[in-house]
């Protein structure tokens, strides 16, 4: 079913554009920011203390979302009616970074990783418009379900106070489409019959749960070091459901590894919901009516 929805969309698409009585597109960029009552993950601190024979934990929430950065949307339009519309709308985020790090602080020196997190979204939304009547500045709202198609990336840095140099592994999350929540409340200046500029708020809720995930670099000290990793370190596969066997080698139990055969892991998500503003314009396809060159005949 999940295969079919695309093509039912569009089919909605096609056929509500037959129906409509006007046409239009929209152009707007935007600026997302990421929503700060969502956790991405946190940071961790521990320091061993000597002197005191003590160690501190200490975590922080790191409250933001992989939504926020730069979106590009172009949308088609179709006019149902004076107060209906229906827009399909085709977007591009360009996710700015997130950052959160683990750091170990000995008494002669710090172990740090740090996580940089980036994701890249391609989003098909249609939705529904409901307008007021149409004047110089006509307020509307907007909601649907969007499909979405998202990478994140992943950089983590290692550096070690007895370690030269730094290791730095890249990795790639890939999962499914997604279907996130759009909401959208705005308002609409008409400069002419052609040509209308738009102010809009929306909100988009929207979670990620990758399949997999693949490591595509590997440096110590800036050397290449990606073909000495295995296959259980290069590819990890995310389930609902998992299974960890532990053996005993003697001096204590440790996980038993295929390191042929990628690493499984639980699912989880990643928060992608963001709030933004955005300025555009919309363009309208206006259909000139053929004069009536009818000749009328009066008889006496």
């Amino acid at each position: 079913m999940k295969k079919k929805l695309p093509f039912l969309l569009l089919l909605a698409l096609i056929t509500s554009g037959a129906y409509a009585q006007k046409v239009y597109f929209k152009l707007n960029p935007s600026y997302n920011f990421g929503m700060k009552d969502q956790v991405l993950s946190y940071d961790y601190s521990l320091r061993y203390s000597a002197a005191a024979n003590t160690i501190v934990e200490e975590y922080s929430n790191v409250r933001t979302s992989l939504g926020k950065g730069y979106m590009g949307s172009f949308a088609i339009g179709f006019k149902h009616n004076e107060n209906v519309s229906s827009e399909y709308t085709f977007s591009y985020l360009k996710g700015k970074p997130s950052s959160f790090s683990d750091i170990i602080h000995y008494y002669n020196g710090d172990e740090k990783y740090t996580t940089t997190l980036e994701a890249n979204v391609m989003s098909f939304t249609p939705t529904l418009v409901f307008s007021a009547t149409e004047k110089d500045w006509t307020p509307y709202l907007a909601a649907g379900l969007s499909i979405n198609f998202i990478t994140v990336k992943e950089n983590t840095e290692f550096s070690s106070f007895f370690i030269n140099g730094n290791t730095v592994i890249d990795a790639e999350y890939k999962g499914s489409p997604t279907i996130g929540f759009t909401t959208k409340i705005g308002v609409i200046n008409k400069i002419s019959d052609v040509f209308s500029v738009f102010g809009e708020f929306t909100y988009a809720h929207l979670n990620f749960s990758p399949n997999t995930k693949e490591v595509t670099g590997y440096t110590i000290n800036k050397q290449d070091s990606l073909s000495t990793l295995k296959e259980y370190d290069i590819h990890t596969e995310y389930e609902n459901e998992i299974s960890i066997m532990y053996e005993d080698n003697g001096n204590g139990f440790e996980e038993k590894r295929n390191m042929n055969k990628p690493r499984e892991a639980r699912k989880f998500s990643m928060p992608l919901s963001y709030f933004s503003f955005s300025i555009g314009v919309r363009i309208n396809i206006v259909r000139r009516e053929k004069p009536n060159n009818d000749v009328i005949k009066i008889e006496n």
